[in-house]
C-alpha cells in the first residue's frame, strides 16, 4: 500500500453515457469516465482519498445531478486544509453550439424535447464553477464524439439549431474559468473535430492518453507528481498520432493554461516511475488497493488478480470457451488468445501456504508467504496474457514451479537448487512473448531460495 496520498485532490467526473433519448447514448463514455474514477483514486496510481473524488454517469447525470455535482466539489473545496486545493473536472458527453449565436451547450442525462430547454448552457456551468474557487484547478471536456456513436449529422439536432461541436477552448465561458493561481483547460479536440473512439471501443482516444499522462507516461523518470503542463504536453502529441494512425483523421486537443504550474496527481501513488520500467496500460485492469506487485510488464495483483479484462484466478474464457484445470478449450484464430495454467499454479499456492512456519531463513513465516503468493499470482497473470500457441511452454514452466514449491514444502533445499535452474530457464524460453517473465520467475526463485537458507549458486 503507498503511504502517500495526494490530500489535498478533489475531483468531479461526469461522464453522460446514457439519455432518456436513446438516440444520443455514449456507452464509451461510461467507460472513459470509470477509467478515470479508478485511476484517481487507486493507491498505487494518482493517490487521490476516495472521498475526495465523486462519479457521475448514466442516470446520475442529470442537469440538477451535475449541479448538485458541484455544490459538492465546492464544499470540499471550502472544508480543504491549508487552502491549498487542487480540484479536477472532467466532462465527457455530447457538446453542441446554438448556430443562431453560438452559444455552447452539454447534453445532460435527462434530455426532454424540444431539446433546447433541457441543455446546461456552458456558460452558466462555468459561472457555477467559478464560484469554487480552488487554488488550482483543471477542466477537462472530451466532447462531440465521433465514430457512429453518437449524434453527429442528427437531423433532430440540426432542425433544433444545434452543431455538435467539441467545446471551443477559446469561448468565453472558457476565458472565464482561466483566473486563479493556477488554471488550466483541456479540450480533446479543435472545434471543427470530432473526438473518437479507439478502434477496439473500450474508451475514447483522448481519455486513454489522459489515463496515461496521469499515469505517469507524462513524467521524467523517478518524478513523484504529475504536473499539468506534462499531461497537456503528452496528449497533444499522443492523440494526433493516435487518431493518425487509427482512422487517418485529424483529432487536435487544445488547451490554455494561466498562473503556476500545478500537480494534479501523484505518479504510482508517489514512488515514481523507474527507469526503464513499463508503464501499466490504461485498458488493463487496476490491481487490488492491498499490497501490490508491478512485474514490469503489465500485471499486478492484490487481493485478487484479473487479467486482460476477463481472466480471474480460478477460471478463463477465451473466445467463449471455458478452461479449467490444465486443460485447453479453444477455438477459431486463438493467436491472440491467453492461456491459463491452472492446476499447477493452484498446486503451487498451496505449496506454499503449506511451508513450514520459520524465521526467513530456515522456513517460511506468514509475511513471505504472501510475499511469494503474490509472485505467483503476479506471474499468473503473465501467463494469462501469452498467445495460445505458446501454451505448451507456459505449462512446462508452471509444472517445473510446481515441484520447486513442493520442495519449499518439504524443506528440501537440494531439489529446490537444482530446480531453480531449470525454472529460470523455461521462462527465459518465454521471455520474447512476456518479457517480465523471466524477471519475475528470477524473483521468485531468490524468495524461495532465501526461506530454505540458500544462497545463490
Amino acid at each position: 500500500m503507498a503511504k502517500n496520498k495526494f490530500t489535498n485532490g478533489y475531483a468531479l467526473i461526469i461522464g453522460v453515457s446514457d439519455n432518456l433519448i436513446p438516440t444520443y447514448a455514449l456507452p464509451t463514455v461510461a467507460r472513459d469516465a470509470a477509467a478515470l474514477h479508478k485511476v484517481l483514486i487507486h493507491p498505487r496510481r494518482c493517490a487521490f482519498e476516495p472521498d475526495n473524488v465523486r462519479l457521475l454517469t448514466g442516470a446520475e447525470a442529470t442537469g440538477d445531478g451535475i449541479r448538485a455535482g458541484l455544490s459538492w466539489l465546492k464544499g470540499k473545496i471550502a472544508a480543504d486544509r491549508g487552502d491549498n486545493a487542487t480540484a479536477i473536472l472532467y466532462y465527457s458527453g455530447h457538446g453542441v453550439q446554438n448556430e443562431e449565436d453560438n452559444s455552447y451547450y452539454l447534453l445532460p442525462y435527462d434530455l426532454r424535447r424540444p431539446i433546447i430547454d433541457s441543455l446546461i448552457r456552458a456558460s452558466d456551468l462555468a459561472a457555477e464553477i467559478e464560484q469554487v474557487r480552488p487554488r488550482r484547478l483543471m477542466v477537462i471536456l472530451d466532447c462531440c464524439h465521433a465514430g457512429g456513436m453518437g449524434i453527429k449529422g442528427d437531423d433532430r439536432v440540426a432542425d433544433a439549431g444545434l452543431t455538435p461541436v467539441a467545446a471551443p477552448a477559446e469561448a468565453r465561458s472558457v476565458v472565464a474559468l482561466m483566473q486563479g493561481q493556477g488554471r488550466a483547460v483541456l479540450s480533446s479536440s479543435t472545434a471543427a473535430e470530432s473526438s473518437y473512439v479507439r478502434s477496439d471501443r473500450k474508451m475514447s482516444i483522448f481519455t486513454y492518453h489522459l489515463v496515461e499522462a496521469l499515469t505517469g507516461f507524462a513524467q521524467p523518470d523517478g518524478a513523484a507528481e504529475v504536473l499539468v503542463s506534462d499531461v497537456m504536453g503528452y496528449v497533444s502529441r499522443a492523440v494526433p498520432r493516435s487518431a493518425r494512425e487509427e482512422y487517418n483523421v485529424s483529432q487536435t486537443p487544445v488547451y490554455q493554461m494561466s498562473g503556476e504550474n500545478f500537480p494534479v496527481a501523484l505518479v504510482l501513488g508517489g514512488e515514481g516511475a523507474v527507469k526503464g520500467q513499463p508503464l501499466p496500460d490504461p485498458l488493463r485492469p487496476l490491481p487490488s488497493s492491498g499490497p501490490v506487485i508491478n512485474t514490469g510488464g503489465g500485471g499486478y495483483v492484490g487481493g485478487s488478480v484479473t487479467a486482460g479484462g476477463d481472466v480471474n484466478l480460478g477460471a478463463k474464457t477465451v473466445g467463449g470457451d471455458e478452461i479449467k484445470g490444465s486443460k485447453y478449450v479453444m477455438s477459431g484464430d486463438f493467436r491472440g488468445a491467453a492461456v491459463n495454467i491452472e492446476s499447477h499454479l493452484s498446486n503451487v499456492t498451496q505449496a506454499i501456504m503449506a511451508a513450514p512456519a520459520g524465521d526467513g531463513r530456515s522456513g517460511a513465516g506468514d509475511a513471505e508467504r504472501a510475499d511469494l503468493n503474490a509472485l505467483v499470482a503476479a506471474l499468473q497473470a503473465e501467463i494469462e496474457q501469452l498467445p495460445g500457441g505458446r501454451a505448451a511452454e507456459a505449462e512446462a514452466l508452471a509444472a517445473r514451479l510446481a515441484r520447486m514449491t513442493n520442495a519449499l514444502r518439504d524443506g528440501d533445499a537440494e531439489l529446490a537448487g537444482v530446480g531453480s535452474a531449470a525454472l529460470e530457464r523455461a521462462a527465459d524460453a518465454l521471455g520474447d512473448a512476456r518479457p517480465a517473465i523471466p524477471a519475475v520467475v528470477r524473483r521468485i526463485t531468490a524468495a524461495i531460495r532465501d526461506m530454505l537458507g540458500q544462497e545463490k549458486s
